[in-house]
């Protein structure tokens, strides 16, 4: 039994926060989708919709309208990608509310987010442009070039999410130690009898008043904005790839 214990200790020791990030975000989101698929099917229109129900149609609809606008309306078949980017890159930002290491902050999950759109926009450049898709590449800036989108979007969103991590972080060492200094300043070895003084040092009072405001900044904002610009910015590059680099790309998108 004490050996069973010891092999479970040590598989709880190689799962990373990142890991554990993963798998609590794909249950929100699979229980979300869930929920959703059955509210949605038990629907009887002469009943109002639910709020739930109200949200996510503005979502779905606000996601679409946006494939849409860049993509063209052949391609609103890319709505549940987006949709699943925005609710994977958010509900990772809101996990991290309980203390959760967001899933973005490390960089193998971003380089394999941005990895699937590096490849997509190969496929749509091959798939609309066919082997002129290739001449761009005459010029041999542009074969170096190629791999801008893939470190682009890769460092982008580890390096705001990252960097959030660490500030708060430190900022969480800095205010430890501040009412460490001032509640405890024999420290742990001179006063490990006095429980009292002990569970105050433990308690860190100005990191409760000052933090949490900073956690949904770092957290919950700038979560929903990466979740935006990285959406937007995979849907521009499948675009440009799409419709090339002439002069009536703008054109085109108005005409859409």
């Amino acid at each position: 039994m004490f050996l069973a214990d010891e092999g479970m200790m040590d598989v709880w020791d190689k799962i990373t926060p990142q890991l554990l990030s993963i798998l609590l975000t794909c249950i929100i989101i699979c229980t979300f989708c869930i929920v959703y698929n059955v509210k949605i099917r038990n629907y009887k229109e002469d009943k109002k919709l639910t709020g739930f129900l109200v949200l996510t149609e503005m979502f779905i609809t606000k996601v679409e309208n946006l494939v849409v606008t860049i993509m063209g309306k052949a391609h609103r078949k890319l709505t549940p990608y987006i949709m699943y980017i925005f609710m994977y890159i958010i509900v990772s930002s809101v996990v991290a509310l309980i203390g959760i290491e967001p899933l973005t902050s490390s960089y193998t999950v971003t380089l394999s987010m941005a990895i699937v759109t590096f490849i997509g926009i190969y496929y749509y450049g091959l798939r609309y442009q066919k082997l002129a898709f290739f001449k761009r590449y005459y010029n041999p800036i542009e074969i170096i070039g190629q791999f801008v989108p893939l470190i682009s979007l890769s460092f982008r969103l580890f390096g705001n999410i990252l960097g959030g991590s660490i500030l708060l972080g430190l900022l969480y060492a800095s205010l430890i130690q501040l009412q460490g200094n001032i509640f405890w300043p024999s420290g742990p070895g001179m006063d490990w009898d006095n429980k009292l003084n002990y569970w105050w040092a433990g308690f860190n009072i100005f990191s409760v008043i000052s933090l949490p405001w900073l956690h949904l900044y770092f957290d919950l904002f700038d979560g929903v904005i990466q979740s935006i610009v990285f959406s937007m910015l995979t849907l521009s590059y499948w675009s440009g790839a799409k419709n090339g680099e002439g002069a009536n790309e703008g054109k085109e998108k108005l005409e859409r």
